[in-house]
């Protein structure tokens, strides 16, 4: 069985570095693109009342480049095959950055992840990764009838008793946050502490002029797991390039 070096070794080109906070150009809840002047993009800003917790991407997904796609095909592919190859890859990213930003992450008692509306596709990933064998419990079910797109707690239905308890959210792709944020008010609702939210890959539309800036000094960057968003964050005039 490949280690998980050896199984990212095919995404390392495609990994995109996160950009730290706080700078001008980059939102300080999704560590996105944000328009020169501006806090927040345009998503995190309409989720103001939801009080959006600060996300912790794993990398940018660049749209309609490799990142994109495994995040896509993990879950939609029609084969099989690249199913489960994607979703090893992607658990393998998790696995290492879990390991290697704890301390950034937080103290959690057990993890869970956003479902959509008809499945809990990140499942697959988690389901393949040593740490969360015992401390995972999908505590959250998707209420369709109120939308894919609402941000808010009732879309969400929570399954147990989370008061006092310290729940790791986990989801794949972060676009325009309702999942994400939604999730998390549903399970502050009912008393929890929400940690993380960690997410795989915080899409961001290349042609969109910010995004362009932003990738501008930040894509050819090397990925290292030994940095992330929290801890060692990018910068246009990163002392280390």
């Amino acid at each position: 069985m490949p280690g998980a070096r050896e199984l990212i070794l095919p995404l390392r080109g495609a990994l995109v570095p996160v950009p730290a906070q706080p700078q001008d150009g980059v939102c300080s809840i999704c560590h996105s693109s944000a328009k020169i002047g501006f806090s927040r993009c345009l998503p995190c800003s309409e989720a103001g009342a939801a009080d959006p917790p600060e996300i912790l991407p794993i990398t940018l997904s660049v749209h309609g480049e490799l990142i994109h796609s495994h995040l896509r095909n993990y879950k939609d592919s029609p084969s099989a095959a690249v199913r489960s190859r994607m979703s090893l890859r992607l658990a393998a990213l998790l696995a290492t950055f879990m390991s290697q930003h704890a301390r950034c992450v937080g103290e959690w008692d057990y993890a869970t992840c956003v479902p959509s509306a008809t499945r809990v596709a990140l499942q697959s990933v988690v389901d393949r990764i040593q740490l969360f064998a015992c401390r995972y419990r999908q505590v959250l079910a998707s209420r369709p009838e109120t939308g894919e797109r609402a941000l808010e707690p009732a879309r969400f239905a929570v399954s147990a008793d989370v008061s006092d308890h310290r729940i790791l959210l986990l989801d794949d792709t972060f676009v325009s946050g309702a999942s994400a944020f939604g999730a998390a008010a549903a399970l502050r609702e009912h008393g929890a502490t929400v940690v993380g939210p960690v997410v795989i890959g915080r899409h961001i539309q290349p042609g969109w002029p910010p995004s362009a800036q932003l990738l501008s000094w930040i894509a050819k960057r090397p990925w290292d797991e030994t940095r992330c968003a929290r801890c060692a964050g990018e910068r246009p005039r990163a002392s280390l390039f």
